[in-house]
Parts: structure tokens; C-alpha cells; sequence
């Protein structure tokens, strides 16, 4: 989607880091790294190898959806009949609270291939997931890659999945729902009814490829895109490029928002060059798109 620049703002679309999934039927490959994002020491560097080293290794295997599959699918999905989905127990505020939302959280991404090597390369952002059989939220642009390989998405302690179909999106939302192939079980985390500006939030994703990072904040308001129109979160915890499709949530546990981009504000601008950094704005997808999201659809 285009990027809105206006003089001393500069908006950032949040680039991603990908992995991939396992064949047929159940898709449970987590022991070579085990829990590769634990509440020790995260292995970053271990986390990507995984993803790319088992996504490829699933891909070869065969009968995967490909990118140019998920391409068309995500251009031609729209919003879908509200899912059936299982209520998820929300846990008391605190430590449970963001170990729910960290079991939630997806290393999501695709597979490509550079012009150097033959090695398959993963692009990594991030996912969230709402239901135990493998429905995910992220954006669509984090799904809008004409190069990608396949699709996969990996959980925090190295059970990887391959993403089977896009069921609903919105380009205009910067919103996607896929569904995960063989998923079962899935830790998943519930949707919140709606936010307040000054509520507590946190944040759960991938910066960087700092993998299950945690940020806490307020929203800080309610607004509308001045050239989309669409509504958006402005928040004040952090995030950065490869966090895209990482979730925002309220001190309960619940999905309030999707992590979609930033705008960083300079003082100065000479000869088309920024300086003085003031201020970065993170902007989120709110609740009320992603309930939109399962309206139904039109006939």
C-alpha cells in the first residue's frame, strides 16, 4: 500500500521476517532448538535458522499452498461470516497475562530466494492467534509478497505451521485472517469489545528480529488516517520494523489492536535531508476493524 509522507513525517511500513511449516496432518516439529523463545535467554539468531531450515524442509517435502497461491487468495478474499470461535480464558493481570499473549504470538513469514545463493531466505514479522484451530490475524501487507516461496508461521516454543488459506481481508484495513494448515489446540488469546484512550496497553512482537519483545504504554488516541480514512490506534508502546501483525493488548489479555506501522517526526529538513528526531508515532489496526472484519459477507 502507498506510504503517506508529508513534510517532517516519515511513515514506515514495519518489514517482516518469515518462517514455515510441516507435512500433512499434525505439524508439531518443535525439538531441535525446543523452546526457542523462552522467559530465559532468547536465541535470535537460532529462532531464524529454525524457521527457514524446517519451512524449507516442509516446502520440499511437498503440498504446501504456495506464495503465488496466497497471493491471489489474499486479492481476492473480503470479510468472511463471523467464525466460530471457542471463548479463551483470560488470565488474571500480570506475569500469566503476558505468558498468555507471548503463546499467542507468531513468528510469521514467508520464504524467498536472493540473487546470491540458492538458499531459501525467510522474511519475519509477526501473527496472532485467535482460535485454537489456527485462525491468525496479521496485515496484509505482511502477506503481500509476489516473490514469496510459501507461507509459514512458527510459535514460541518451535511447533511450526504452514499457512493454508487467506479466509478474509481488507488492503484498505492493512488486515488479513489466515488459517494455518493441521493446526489443533492452539494457545490463542480473546478479542477485546472496544478501548479507551488512556487505557494500559502492551505489546508483543518481533522488532528487528528481536524476537517476543515486550513494550508497555497507554493509547494515546483514536484516529482516522489522513489520506486512508481509516481508523487507527496511535499507542505509546514501542515497536519497530518486523513487528507488523503483532498484537496489542489490554492488561487482561485481550486483542485490542494490530501493530501496523510508524511515522517518525523530525524538527528540521534541509535539502530533503531529516534531523532531529522528536518523536515516533506507532499506529495499530483497532478492535472495532478486526471485528468488521467477520461481517458477513455479501452475496
Amino acid at each position: 500500500m502507498p506510504i503517506f509522507v508529508k513534510p517532517g513525517v516519515r511513515k514506515n511500513r514495519i518489514p517482516y521476517v518469515f518462517l514455515r511449516r510441516l507435512f500433512f496432518g499434525v505439524l508439531l516439529v518443535g525439538s531441535a532448538c525446543g523452546s526457542l523463545a523462552t522467559d530465559e535467554f532468547v536465541d535470535d539468531a537460532a529462532i531464524k535458522s529454525s524457521f527457514e531450515t524446517r519451512l524449507t524442509e516442509l516446502f520440499e517435502a511437498g503440498g504446501l499452498t504456495t506464495g503465488a497461491a496466497i497471493s491471489r487468495q489474499l486479492r481476492n478474499a473480503g470479510p468472511m461470516d463471523p467464525p466460530i470461535i471457542p471463548e479463551a480464558i483470560v488470565p488474571a493481570k500480570g506475569s500469566d497475562t503476558v505468558a498468555r499473549a507471548r503463546a499467542a504470538t507468531l513468528v510469521f513469514g514467508h520464504l524467498y530466494l536472493c540473487d546470491k545463493c540458492s538458499k531459501h531466505h525467510a522474511n519475519l514479522a509477526g501473527g496472532v492467534v485467535i482460535s485454537p484451530d489456527g485462525l491468525v490475524l496479521t496485515n496484509y501487507h505482511v502477506l503481500d509478497f509476489h516473490e514469496a516461496i510459501t507461507f509459514g508461521a512458527m510459535t514460541a516454543d518451535g511447533v511450526i505451521y504452514p499457512v493454508e488459506q487467506v479466509v478474509a481481508a481488507s488492503r484498505a484495513e492493512d488486515l488479513a485472517l489466515v488459517k494455518l494448515q493441521g493446526a489443533i489446540g492452539m494457545a490463542h488469546v480473546p478479542l477485546a469489545g472496544n478501548t479507551r484512550t488512556g487505557e494500559e496497553l502492551f505489546v508483543m512482537s518481533h522488532p528487528d528480529a528481536h524476537f517476543y519483545t515486550l513494550t508497555k504504554g497507554f493509547l494515546a488516541r483514536k484516529y482516522l488516517d489522513p489520506k486512508s480514512r481509516v481508523p487507527r490506534l496511535q499507542i505509546t508502546a514501542d515497536f519497530a520494523k518486523g513487528s507488523s501483525g503483532s498484537g496489542v493488548f489490554n492488561t487482561s489479555g485481550e486483542l485490542v489492536g494490530i501493530a501496523t506501522s510508524t511515522n517518525s517526526i523530525y524538527y528540521d529538513e534541509n535539502e530533503g535531508k531529516k534531523d532531529n528526531l522528536q518523536m515516533v508515532i506507532k499506529s495499530a489496526v483497532p478492535i472495532e476493524t478486526i471485528r468488521k472484519l467477520f461481517t458477513e459477507a455479501q452475496p
